[in-house]
C-alpha cells in the first residue's frame, strides 16, 4: 500500500476571510489523519463525514481542514506527521491505530502540534505521553477503564449471586478478564468459578456443563458477541439459567445466532449515544446520513476544536492548556481532559439489550431490572 499523506494533503473546506464568522483569536488549521483505503476506509469516512456535517451547521469557523492518510503503520505515521508539519495545521483529529500515533506523537510534539485519538484506547500510549511530554489527547476511552466500570457492575449487581468470569484466550480477553478478577478481589468479592473456552466454536456443551457444575447463575464473558451467543443458545439447549455481561466486543453485528435480551454489556459511550448526541444525529440526517461507527466521537471532536476556534483567549493560554482547561458540551456528553490529556469521564457506559439493540442503563436501572428478573 502506497502512503500517500505527505503527497496528497487536500483541503476539505476554506474559510473565506471576508464571510461572517464568529470571533476568534486566530485562525485554526485543522488536520485529520485517516484511513483513505482500504480495510479501516469506512472508519475515515465517517470521520469526514463528521467534520462536514459539523461544518455545513457552523461555516467559516476552521481556517481549513487538511487531510492525511493512515494505513495503521509506523510509517504511515512518520508520514502523515511530516505532511501535517508541512501543511501548517494546529492540531491534529485522527491516528486511529496506536503504530501510526506512536510514531506520529514525537514529530509532532516537536512542532507543538497537538493530537486528539478517537480510537485508541491502550494504556502504554498515554503513559508514554505523560512520561515523555507528548501533546497528547485521547477522547477515546482508555483500556483499563473497561475493566473498571464492569468490576463496580458486578459488584453492585451480582453482590449475591454466584457468578463466573470466562474469556476466549485472545490477549484483550485474558487482560479485561484479569483486570476485573484483580479490582473485585481487592474489594473483597471473589468469582465463583474462571474458565476460559475455546473460540468459534458452533457449541460449547462442555463449557456450558462446567458452569453448570460450578453452580453459577452469573457470567462475565471476555470475547465476541458471536461467542457469547453461542454459549447463551447452549445453557438454554442443556436448560441452565445463566444470565450474561460482556465487554466492548459486544458492539458487533448481530450473528446467526442472536444474544439473549437482558444481557448487560460495558460499551463506548459512542457505541450507545446518550440524548446530549440528538442534534448530531439530526444533523448527519438532514445530509442523508446515518450517525455510526466513529460518527458521533468524530463530531464531538469537530464541536471541541469548535468551541476552542471560536474562544479569544485560545492564542493566549495555548490550544493545549485551553484543552485542559474547559469544559466541553458535546455529543459525547460534557468533555474535560486532565493534565495529561486523558478524559476525566470514564468514557465507556452500561447497556442492555432489548430487542436486539443495547441501550444505556444507569447502574440503577439495571439493579432493578436484576431485581425483577429473580
Amino acid at each position: 500500500m502506497i502512503i500517500r499523506a505527505a503527497l496528497s494533503v487536500l483541503p476539505l473546506v476554506l474559510g473565506l476571510c471576508f464571510a461572517t464568522t464568529p470571533a476568534r483569536a486566530e485562525s485554526l488549521h485543522v488536520g485529520l489523519v485517516i484511513p483513505q483505503e482500504g480495510q479501516f476506509k469506512p472508519l475515515g469516512d465517517h470521520v469526514r463525514e463528521a467534520f462536514e456535517t459539523w461544518e455545513a451547521a457552523n461555516p467559516n469557523v476552521f481556517e481549513d481542514i487538511v487531510e492525511g492518510d493512515d494505513n495503521c503503520s509506523e510509517q504511515a505515521g512518520t508520514d502523515a506527521a511530516a505532511a501535517m508539519i508541512e501543511a501548517g495545521v494546529n492540531i491534529v483529529v485522527g491516528f486511529l491505530c496506536s503504530e501510526s500515533l506512536a510514531a506520529a506523537l514525537p514529530l509532532l510534539s516537536n512542532e507543538n502540534i497537538p493530537v486528539i485519538t478517537l480510537t485508541v484506547r491502550a494504556d502504554i500510549i498515554g503513559e508514554e505521553a505523560a512520561r515523555l511530554g507528548w501533546k497528547f489527547f485521547r477522547l477515546a476511552p482508555r483500556a483499563g477503564t473497561e475493566a473498571q466500570i464492569a468490576a463496580d457492575a458486578i459488584l453492585r449487581l451480582w453482590a449475591d449471586k454466584s457468578f463466573a468470569l470466562i474469556e476466549d484466550g485472545a490477549i484483550s480477553g485474558r487482560e479485561l478478564v484479569e483486570a476485573i478478577r484483580i479490582n473485585i478481589e481487592n474489594r473483597g468479592m471473589k468469582p465463583n468459578f474462571v474458565d476460559n473456552y475455546r473460540p468459534g466454536q458452533a457449541t460449547q456443551p462442555s463449557l456450558v456443563r462446567r458452569l453448570k457444575s460450578a453452580g453459577v447463575t452469573r457470567v462475565f464473558v471476555g470475547g465476541e458477541r458471536s461467542d457469547m451467543a453461542v454459549i447463551a443458545m447452549e445453557a438454554e439447549r442443556q436448560g441452565v439459567a445463566l444470565k450474561f455481561m460482556g465487554g466492548d466486543l459486544l458492539h458487533a453485528p448481530q450473528g446467526d445466532i442472536p444474544l439473549p435480551d437482558g444481557t448487560i454489556a460495558v460499551l463506548a459511550a459512542g457505541a450507545t449515544p446518550g440524548p446530549e448526541a440528538e442534534a448530531a444525529r439530526i444533523a448527519f440526517e438532514s445530509r442523508g446520513l446515518i450517525a455510526e461507527g466513529l460518527g458521533i466521537p468524530a463530531y464531538a471532536a469537530a464541536e471541541i476544536l469548535g468551541t476552542i476556534a471560536t474562544r479569544m483567549n485560545y492564542s493566549d493560554t495555548g490550544l493545549e492548556e485551553t484543552l485542559r482547561s474547559t469544559t466541553f458540551s458535546t455529543a459525547l456528553g460534557s468533555v474535560t481532559f486532565d493534565e495529561n490529556g486523558e478524559r476525566r469521564e470514564p468514557g465507556f457506559v452500561l447497556a442492555i439489550l432489548r430487542d436486539g439493540e443495547f441501550t444505556r442503563l444507569s447502574i440503577e436501572e439495571a439493579a432493578r431490572i436484576t431485581a425483577e428478573s429473580q
